[in-house]
């Protein structure tokens, strides 16, 4: 049998007063582990930080910093508009002749012959046109374009422009024939002349950005009766609409 005086193993032997715990200054066998050199602190502000684009300061900032632009850019257009005083250039149809004109069949065969007068009102600037694309109209449908060769305008400036048009044979919807049959019983007829180009604006070494000129001379009416195949523009003159 076993001893009862012996104690069990695994269990620390009673002390002298019968206790099981280890008597004073007693040391364990193994070694506690050290303290932590920093000990942690709780931030409150760690998770509840902002993301700095969420921010109201930033966002406050940035509103004021685009504004500030927007104002200073706005200054400068507007100082450059006083200075320069851009004007958009004139147009006037001065002639419009047709010749060996004839619809046949809804076939249409004409001569146009168009002269224009183009004006520069700038003081400061000078105009390059550039792809110059002119056309006749009537009732929308256009009848016969060509392309004319590109121009310069110095400041101020007055420039003839002379556009020819012909076609032969060519097919007209019955909307464009009907109003032109109606309009020779009257003895005119009206065509309409358009033109379009890519313009360059220039004040001293600055080149502006290339904008689309585009010009309408509605409503041009040509002495054409039943009985004759050519005729010129009534009334002389006539001012274009201008559209940049």
């Amino acid at each position: 049998m076993d001893n009862p005086s012996r104690p069990v193993s695994g269990y620390p032997a009673p002390n002298q007063n019968g206790h099981l715990h280890p008597p004073p200054n007693t040391a364990y066998p193994y070694a506690a582990p050290p303290p932590s050199s920093q000990p942690y602190a709780y931030n409150p502000y760690y998770q509840a930080q902002t993301p700095i684009y969420r921010r109201p300061a930033f966002v406050r900032s940035f509103v004021i910093t685009m504004i500030a632009l927007a104002i200073i850019f706005g200054v400068i257009l507007f100082v450059f508009w006083l200075v320069v005083r851009p004007r958009v250039p004139e147009f006037s149809l001065t002639s419009l002749s047709v010749s060996n004109f004839s619809t046949n069949n809804s076939q249409l065969t004409a001569n146009w012959d168009a002269r224009l007068q183009a004006y520069n009102p700038n003081k400061k600037m000078s105009v390059y046109y550039d792809d110059v694309d002119s056309a006749i109209f009537r009732d929308s449908v256009p009848l016969s374009q060509t392309q004319m060769p590109p121009f310069n305008q110095g400041t101020r400036n007055r420039t003839e422009l002379n556009a020819k048009f012909a076609v032969v044979g060519s097919y007209i919807g019955n909307k464009a024939l009907n109003g032109i049959n109606s309009d020779r019983s009257g003895g005119s007829v009206k065509f309409d002349f358009r033109l379009e180009a890519l313009a360059r604006f220039k004040y001293r070494g600055w080149r502006l950005r290339r904008k689309w000129v585009r010009v309408w001379c509605d409503d041009a009416a040509v002495s054409l009766s039943s009985n004759n195949q050519s005729g010129n523009l009534v009334g002389g003159s006539k001012k274009c609409r201008v559209a940049i």
